[in-house]
């Protein structure tokens, strides 16, 4: 899960946190885009982040560093942003964003426009433990 996927998870946005923590918008920009690794911020910052967010800092720092926007295909960015706000909205079409994403994934791979190691790495980042084997252990038609 990275930064990003804690907001969503949340159901709040970079700015709302900035407000509601006191972090500097910048901050959690850099934060969410990979700019800036969590694991360099103050204990002050983690300290306000995770109390906003009602998380434990040890969580904080398991987080995973978003890849840069340079290392994925734009389609692929658009189906994980569409995903990452249904989640935040709570859609009742989540299943679809959850396709959309899934098919944009595998597309990226087939047609080389990332590795079998990113694309694994984001199917096991949104689609997890138990969905993620139930995906790679489909049948096909």
């Amino acid at each position: 899960m990275t930064f990003l996927d804690l907001l969503s998870e949340k159901k709040t946005t970079v700015y709302s946190l900035s407000l509601d923590s006191g972090v500097p918008r910048t901050t959690l920009t850099d934060i969410a885009s990979g700019k800036a690794d969590i694991l360099e911020c103050s204990g002050k910052t983690l300290l306000a982040i995770s109390k906003t967010l009602n998380v434990s800092i040890e969580d904080l720092l398991s987080l995973e560093r978003e890849e840069a926007k340079t290392v994925l295909p734009g389609f692929l960015i658009d189906s994980i942003n569409d995903y990452r706000k249904a989640i935040r909205k709570d859609s009742t079409l989540i299943d679809c964003y959850s396709d959309q994403l899934n098919s944009s994934i595998n597309v990226a791979e087939v047609e080389n426009l990332i590795t079998k190691e990113q694309a694994d790495r984001l199917r096991m980042r949104y689609f997890g433990g138990n969905n993620y084997d139930r995906l790679c252990n489909q049948d096909v038609w």
